[in-house]
């Protein structure tokens, strides 16, 4: 079996391989310099285990499917951090910040297209194709709920869940599937596997809810607290609304629509609702139960427990990061 350690290794000698004209030079430099620029590999890894798990073998054209899933991830990025207005990603001037918003829309769009170049690689590439263009529709409907619900007073763990599922968890989940159907995995496992990553995903992103506002800001890679300020629903803010009595619901939505505090105050107050409403033990709470749930699934994929030993360790380590 193969690790992700060294599954990411490889992944990062077939990005370093990839090759992109070389002009016009400021279409081509961002995606360049937004794919090199650090991350976890963490979906396009997941790909290549879920295929090592049927296969034991995995071939170049494997490789290019698990790439051209993670340059849909970085295209996804490009254009969240031009919505999101960030300066910083994985510790590093963000495209938009570096190249202005022009050139970061074009270099995000021209990702794209890699992406599904690479995809269509594959020697049954339609079978990959819907279940890759399902969760990029899923990525994009999760983006505009985020964004709507900026402009919500409060929204419900319901909400909320369906949102994650679509914008962070649904191409984790596709990662997984196209990488047991790539490998010629019974539907059945394909499933399981698909919904071992959805559990994974939505707890991957209550861990950068946490991490946003409780991390320190070297070693998590961007400004702490952008979630606060820019009036995010995560799932501390949730937490906190449904736990609060009626009038102190009301100071904290008042706090989280404010914009006359500073941003480290601002940060400050709402962390001390965030205390009172035990918000940090209600989302260590669902995390573990979504990890439960993602266990369950893995058990029930159709080999040896032992082939699966590796997903386990993953999910216990993607749960459990600071960063």
């Amino acid at each position: 079996m193969h690790t992700f350690s060294s599954l990411s290794e490889r992944i990062a000698r077939a990005i370093d391989g990839l090759s992109f004209p070389q002009s016009p030079a400021l279409l081509y430099q961002p995606m360049r310099y937004a794919l090199l620029s650090g991350g976890k590999r963490i979906r396009p890894a997941l790909l290549l285990m879920c295929t090592d798990l049927f296969l034991q073998k995995i071939e170049q054209e494997h490789v290019d499917v698990s790439l051209g899933v993670e340059l849909f991830h970085c295209f996804t990025l490009i254009h969240d951090d031009i919505m999101d207005k960030a300066d910083l990603r994985r510790g590093q001037p963000t495209v938009v910040k570096k190249w202005g918003v022009n050139t970061a829309v074009l270099s995000g769009d021209a990702m794209l297209i890699e992406a599904y170049k690479l995809v269509c690689r594959a020697t049954d590439a339609s079978a990959l194709l819907r279940v890759f263009n399902h969760a990029a529709t899923d990525v994009c409907e999760g983006q505009q709920l985020d964004v709507d619900f900026e402009q919500q007073p409060s929204i419900t763990e319901e909400q909320y869940f369906i949102m994650v599922g679509k914008k962070t968890a649904a191409l984790l989940a596709a990662a997984a599937a196209m990488g047991a159907l790539a490998a010629g995995a019974p539907d059945t496992d394909v499933q399981r596997l698909y919904g071992f990553a959805r559990c994974l995903g939505v707890a991957f992103q209550l861990r950068d809810d946490y991490l946003d506002v409780y991390s320190d800001t070297g070693e998590f890679g961007k400004a702490t607290g952008g979630d606060i300020a820019a009036g995010k629903k995560t799932f501390l803010f949730v937490a906190t609304a449904e736990a609060l009595a009626e009038q102190e619901r009301d100071e904290f939505l008042q706090l989280m629509r404010s914009s006359h505090l500073s941003p480290d105050a601002k940060v400050e107050r709402v962390k001390a609702f965030y205390d009172k409403a035990r918000a940090v033990q209600r989302l260590k709470e669902v995390e573990n139960s979504l990890f439960a749930a993602a266990m369950q699934n893995l058990a029930m994929v159709s080999v040896p427990q032992e082939r699966k030993l590796l997903l386990e360790s993953l999910a216990q380590e993607l749960l459990q990061r600071t960063k």
